[in-house]
Parts: C-alpha cells; structure tokens; sequence
C-alpha cells in the first residue's frame, strides 16, 4: 500500500482466529525520525487505574524494508526503535484479548470487543497526524464504531486522541435509531438471550437524552453523531465514556425487573452525561491527556460525582420512574455511604487524588479507609444543589456556567476555579464548599434535606451491633469484613475467618449468628483462623442504623413544596 508523506499510522488487525482470544496487529508508518519510541498507553480516559496493558502482548517484532529492526526494551509498556526516516516501518505483535469489561479487549467465538489503549502502539511524533485501523473478520462479523468509514473495514480518525477514544465492537449487533435535537443516534446491542424491550427503547432513550440536554440549556449534544455500545452479558454493570459514543455492559438478568430496568436509564443517562462533564468540561490535568502515566487531579469528584448525581434524578425529570423510585435510590445511596468506616478516614478531595491506588483496588479492608468519589461526590453535589435552591440558584445553573466557561471554550479548570464559580452563586461557598472536599466529618443531610421538605429517618434495626459482615461460601460462614474500630476487631476477628460456632452451638446460617447477639454479653465464637480452630471473645454493641429512608413532609410551606418540585423535576 502506497503512504502519502504525511500518512498517519495504519493499524491491520488480523481478527480471523477470534475463538482463540488472540489477534495479531500490523503496525504501518513513516517514521520522522532517527530514534522513536513506540508505547501502548498504560490507562484509558475514564477509567483512572493503571492496567498494565502491555502485559497481554506478545511476539513484537519490527521490519524497515527486508531489514529486521532491533526492538529496545525502555519501559514495561514502551520499546525504542532505530531507524532510517522518510523509509516505511512495519511493526508486528500479537494480543490476548481475555478480559470482558469497557476498558479491555475481548474476543470470543460470537463477539469481540477492542479498547484501542489496550492494543493500538502510539508511534512518537506522530500523535496529531491521522490514524487508521483495517480489519480481517470472521465471515458475517459486524462492526461498531464512531470511527470515520473510510473503505471496506477500514476507519479513520483525525489523531490519536480520536482513535482511543473510539471503541470498536465486534460480531452481530441489533440496532436503533432515534435523533435528538436533529442529531443522529445509535443504540447498538447485542448478547440478549430474551426478547429485546424495543418498543420501550424507542420512546424511553431520545426522552432521556433530551432530559440530559435540557440540563446543559442545549437542544442537542455536541456532537454530529452518537453511539451507544451496548454488551448485554450473565453478570456485569459498568460503563466508559467517550467523546461521541459510549461504551456500556449490563446483565441481561437485571433487565428484567423494573429496578434493573431503571438501573439501566441511569447508566445510559451517566454516560451520557459524560460527553459535558469530563470530556469537554474537563479538568486541566487532562488538557492534553498523558498516556503514559498517571494523571492526579483532585476534581474527579465534580466529574463523576456530580455525573451520578444527576444520572438517577434525570430518569425523573424524563418521567421514566416515579418520586418513590428515585427517593428510594437516593435513600440506599446516603445508606451506603452512612455504613462505609472509611468516610472518616480519607475526605473527598483525598479520594480524588488517590483513585489510582485504591478506588479500582479492592479488597476486604477498602470500605474502611477509603470513601468512592462517586459516592460522596453525588452526596456533595446534592448538598450543593439544595443549598443552591435555598437562594433561588441550581447545580445545573452552575454546571451550565462550567459548559459556557470552560466546555465551549475548551479550557481546563481547576479545583479553585470550581470554588470561584460556586462561589458567584453564594459567597458562602468559599468556605463551605471546601470543607465539604477536605473534611471527613459527617454531610449535614438531614438540615439540607429539610430546606425541600423531606425527612431522612433512620431504621429500627434491633440486632446487636458486631463490625461483622458475613458471606456464605457454599456451607461455610466467613467474614468477609470487619468494621473499623468495631468490636469485632477488638475480638481479633478477620476478613477470611470461619465462623463455626456461637456459645457451643454449631452456626450454618448467617440469620442464626445475627440473631443470636446480645448487647454486651460475652460471646465465645469458634473460629478457623488461617486453618487453625480458636476462640475468641466477642462483645457486640448497642444496635446502628443498617438503613436510612426518605419521607416527604406535607406540613411544610408552599414555598418549600415549591423547591421541592425545582428540585425533582427542574
């Protein structure tokens, strides 16, 4: 094939032997210079871990002409070439493509899905000029992408920034299609084993997107086109967002009940959501993205935190669930906030920055020292929405002045930017609005949640508190964490051990274990301990709330009836 000088790379993806989990990339491009650097991006946008990518690659090797090239190993993830410039390279290696998820690549025999930071090599220098990828299918494959079409399996993207930020999906897909605002759109699916909800899809997705729209003050996305890629699977929940597209996994058995129904509108209304927040209202860290390394940023909170915020209120607002539902949601949230130790130990601002070494890392002891900005970022955006209520103002007043300032105008913000704009709503948000990102004292729920006339009401949990959280594995009771500071960890009890016995009674059931704990009497539990039996002393407490609920107060004034309805329904 014949390169113009100024020819981006040109990626070949031989997908013939998908059953195999491997596919093999020919890499083609001029180089510019003497000595490059080709790296595989360690991290994707969106998704803030890094992923070692490099580590399913395999067999790289590099041509010039008929003259084999020595491949230098810089880094983990990065090799070094010596070459002649102006003369065509071809670099070949193969990947495995194990890992189903919207960060990774995937291939079976029916499907695949490619994440291009997870296989596409970035060749130095040559970051801004355009890039193109041709693929070899299996017979009757599809594919599904943003990218531009420019031959038979052959797409484009303007640079490399384009060309990670589009997903391809592979295999037999079904579609629709709905506009917004003019806009096209498409809603791509596949891996349903049940009849698809079409007819509900047609009406429920462009009011939904339309919702996400009127947020911003815009009549359409900023976008010319849309695409929704959609992997219906046994079990799974997540997303990644792109510029124009997004990329979406769900289980096929929630999408049966209407909760899961629901749970999926709040997913498609997150993502979508995305292509504002954080895509183009992005923070400054971000502008340009850094590849190659972890990128710190404190503002993560405003871009996920205030995304799932709205993400459940705005089914709502598009009349797709009720005030029931999205009260109950709101109240499992502030729930699962309540019960997680770890907001006392790392503030919001904290969990921000550390998100790449403990958020995407999970293991028993996470609940109790670290806090999702996720979570308490859409409790924080809460608070900032009905404090801003309280003075005639909105959280969407304010995320349409970040669209304005910074989104249309593509500059990066900053933390203290958001506190300055916050802060030309309400002064007082010059100290409040940091204390609320700094500290890990308790969120003044209950006072906020009265300015709209509603009532968050713990339960009348009776059982006794431990710190004990267990999971049946098979006809084992193990523990699967000990709270912080709880009498359990007084008791020497551990995320991994068995729990046999209670007072010399057998325990097979975890019912049988909760109900049979009295505040402040000595219990004598077997345990098994790293394979060994012991005992231990157990003292459990007063009863703790295990849930908290939302009521609305009907004896309160009209004109908190009144900011109640602009806070529901906007």
């Amino acid at each position: 094939m014949a390169f113009k000088r100024m020819d981006g790379p040109h990626y070949f993806l031989n997908l013939k032997e998908a059953s195999s989990q491997r596919f093999e990339v020919e890499l083609r491009f001029i180089p510019q210079m003497q000595r490059l650097k080709l790296q595989l991006p360690v991290w994707t946008p969106g998704s803030y871990l890094e992923r070692a990518y490099s580590r399913h690659l395999e067999g790289i090797t590099a041509l010039q002409g008929s003259t084999p090239l020595k491949l230098k190993r810089f880094s983990s993830d990065a090799w070094l070439l010596e070459v002649q410039p102006q003369i065509s390279v071809i670099v070949k290696y193969t990947l495995l493509a194990v890992t189903e998820s919207v960060r990774t690549n995937w291939l079976d025999h029916n499907h695949g899905f490619l994440t291009a930071a997870a296989w596409a090599l970035e060749v130095e220098g040559q970051r801004w000029l355009s890039h193109r990828v041709s693929l070899d299918l299996p017979n009757d494959w599809q594919v599904a992408t943003s990218l531009t079409k420019c031959a038979a399996n052959t797409f484009s993207a303007t640079n490399f920034d384009q060309f990670l930020d589009s997903p391809l999906a592979l295999g037999h897909f079904s579609e629709l299609v709905f506009e917004v605002g003019g806009v096209p759109h498409r809603w791509v699916w596949q891996g349903l084993i049940q009849a698809a909800p079409i007819d509900q899809w047609r009406w429920q997705l462009p009011i939904l997107c339309r919702s996400v729209c009127k947020l911003l003050g815009v009549e359409k996305p900023p976008t010319n086109s849309y695409l929704f890629l959609i992997r219906f699977c046994d079990q799974g929940y997540g997303g990644l967002e792109h510029t124009d597209n997004t990329a979406l996994i769900f289980s096929r058995n929630d999408l049966k009940t209407s909760e899961g129904q629901r749970r999926l509108l709040q997913l498609v209304a997150h993502e979508y959501l995305h292509q504002w927040n954080i895509k183009r209202i992005r923070p400054q860290e971000l502008r340009p993205y850094n590849y190659s390394d972890e990128t710190i940023f404190p503002t993560l909170w405003f871009a996920e935190g205030v995304t799932s915020y709205y993400d459940s209120i705005l089914v709502l607002r598009a009349g797709l669930c009720s005030e029931l539902d999205y009260l109950k949601d709101l109240a499992k949230e502030i729930s699962r906030y309540r019960l997680t130790p770890g907001k006392r130990i790392q503030s919001l601002e904290q969990s921000s920055e550390e998100a790449w070494v403990k958020l995407y890392r999970r293991d028993s002891h996470s609940d109790n020292q670290q806090i999702s900005y996720y979570l308490k970022g859409q409790l924080v955006a809460l608070m900032l929405d009905l404090h801003l209520l309280a003075i005639g103002s909105s959280l969407q007043a304010l995320l349409r002045e970040m669209w304005k300032i910074y989104g249309i105008q593509e500059r990066g913000y900053t933390q203290q930017d958001l506190i300055n704009i916050s802060a030309t709503f309400d002064s007082s948000l010059f100290t409040l609005l940091p204390a609320w990102l700094e500290e890990t004292t308790d969120l003044g729920l209950e006072e906020q949640l009265k300015s709209v006339g509603m009532n968050l009401l713990a339960d009348n949990n009776t059982q006794a508190y431990s710190g004990i959280n267990l999971a049946s594995c098979g006809a084992e009771i193990r523990i699967n964490m000990v709270d912080r500071n709880s009498p359990a960890e007084s008791a020497c009890l551990y995320a991994g051990d068995e729990i046999l016995a209670i007072d010399n009674v057998r325990c097979k059931t975890i019912d049988y274990f909760e109900n049979n704990l009295n505040v402040d009497q000595i219990h004598t539990l077997i345990v098994s301990h790293d394979g060994l039996v012991q005992k231990r002393e157990l003292i459990p407490q007063m009863p703790q709330p295990k849930a908290w609920s939302l009521t609305i107060d009907e004896n309160v004034v009209a004109e908190i009836i009144n900011r109640r309805q602009l806070w529901l329904h906007g």
